[in-house]
């Protein structure tokens, strides 16, 4: 259902809502469709899952910085007339997330951020080859391989692979420009939501010492590190993220 910004989105409501709606963020080049179903379909919560501008089947958009990307989220919740949100974010997601928690504190009550950290640098050769048509295919064969853990199912890599190809040609690159410019080193003492940061133990992309240095961080956090996962944990042990997010969006502070 495409809302009046022009934002895609999905919203599911299994049994009788208990807590605040929670919201997923995508992390570069995906779609709302990248959180798998255990995760758009938590028991007892309401979840809305967007399409960021310029992916899947939102409006296009011209943005520069994630700053920018917040604060239409933001807007877009406005129009919804939802007033309070746990946000999870993956990757440039959780970016995401930690800006509009910086942006509208009083709007964000939990922050669950996986694959991210408190700056997103991008792999210099990552950056030039998708920001090329012709050598886009190589930046998503190298997305893929630094994404994965080794045990991770072919079909499971195949997919994410289609996905990203299927995009404007330039939809990643302008995602991963983002992040490259994304830093809130400094700023993370002003974010006071009680936050759960999860993260695959062989993750190459934001590996485990980012996600550690971010705990260390922020005033409120639990950090949970994933066996055998990697960048893309989500799509890796769905289930195991759907039961830590139920467990940390309805426990009580």
């Amino acid at each position: 259902m495409p809302s009046s910004e022009g934002i895609y989105y999905t919203i599911s409501r299994r049994g009788p809502s208990t807590t605040t709606p929670l919201l997923l963020i995508h992390g570069a080049g995906g779609m709302n469709l990248s959180w798998p179903p255990q995760i758009r379909h938590l028991a007892d919560t309401t979840v809305l899952a967007l399409d960021l501008p310029n992916h899947g089947r939102s409006a296009p958009k011209a943005f520069d910085t994630l700053e920018e990307i917040a604060s239409l989220v933001l807007d877009w919740l406005d129009r919804l007339e939802i007033a309070e949100i746990d946000c999870c974010g993956h990757s440039m997601g959780g970016a995401i997330s930690l800006l509009m928690a910086l942006q509208a504190p009083h709007r964000v009550r939990k922050l669950i951020l996986i694959g991210s950290a408190a700056r997103l640098a991008v792999n210099p050769t990552l950056l030039e080859f998708s920001s090329n048509p012709d050598t886009l295919p190589q930046a998503v064969e190298l997305l893929i391989k630094w994404s994965f853990a080794p045990s991770t199912p072919q079909r499971i890599r195949e997919l994410t692979a289609r996905r990203l190809l299927e995009g404007h040609p330039l939809m990643l690159y302008r995602d991963l420009s983002a992040c490259n410019q994304f830093d809130l080193t400094r700023k993370l003492n002003q974010i006071q939501q009680p936050t759960l940061l999860l993260t695959g133990e062989l993750d190459r992309m934001t590996p485990v010492a980012n996600a550690q240095w971010l705990a260390d961080n922020l005033p409120q956090v639990q950090l949970e590190i994933i066996p055998d996962a990697g960048h893309m944990v989500v799509l890796e042990q769905p289930d195991r993220i759907a039961q830590l997010l139920w467990k940390f969006c309805h426990q009580q502070r």
